[in-house]
């Protein structure tokens, strides 16, 4: 039987291969590139303790004076907001700020408990501050103020001395009660 050499092409054997180029096409995905982030932590617990860590590893922090510290990060890290004091707002006082000195070849300044008169992050607020050339990525900074968190009352021991002060109470007006009545 002879066949026609245009209808060649759809034999089983020639459908094959272009059947599986096109099954590869269609699993496979288009890359997309993922946008590094590098995240500074900077974490106040007291006027004299400052805390710090670039991608979750520890980085030197001086200490100064209360509330005055320096920070020192790796030599890849460089800030696109030199300069410029980027603030974030004490938990107990509005009017007060932890302001950040991001500078290009120096260490990071830190002075909590700051007069500010401008607009300020609040307190655990993320904000882009510069790049890192080892990756390419970009660098947050997060400031958590913990050292002036506003304290709340303790309920459960205060509700344990207000009942003790009031058996107190009860038991001084019963024994006064019974003095009278002897």
């Amino acid at each position: 039987m002879k066949t026609n050499p245009s209808f060649r092409v759809f034999k089983l054997s020639a459908l094959a291969p272009l059947g599986i180029a096109i099954a590869a096409a269609l699993v496979t995905q288009p890359l997309r590139a993922t946008p590094i982030v590098n995240n500074i932590v900077i974490t106040e617990n007291s006027s004299t303790s400052l805390t710090a860590t670039y991608n979750g590893s520890p980085v030197a922090v001086t200490f100064f004076s209360a509330d005055h510290w320096t920070i020192t990060f790796p030599s890849t890290v460089s800030f696109n907001v030199t300069g410029v004091n980027i603030d974030w707002v004490e938990p107990d006082n509005a009017d007060l700020g932890n302001a950040v000195v991001f500078a290009p070849f120096s260490p990071v300044f830190v002075t909590s408990d700051a007069s500010t008169n401008f607009l300020a992050e609040s307190n655990g607020a993320t904000v882009t501050v510069g790049s890192d050339t080892s990756n390419g990525g970009t660098v947050t900074a997060t400031f958590f103020d913990n050292g002036d968190v506003a304290a709340a009352p303790d309920t459960g021991s205060t509700l344990g001395l207000l009942s003790l002060s009031v058996v107190a109470l009860l038991g001084a007006t019963r024994l006064r009660f019974l003095q009278l009545a002897a």
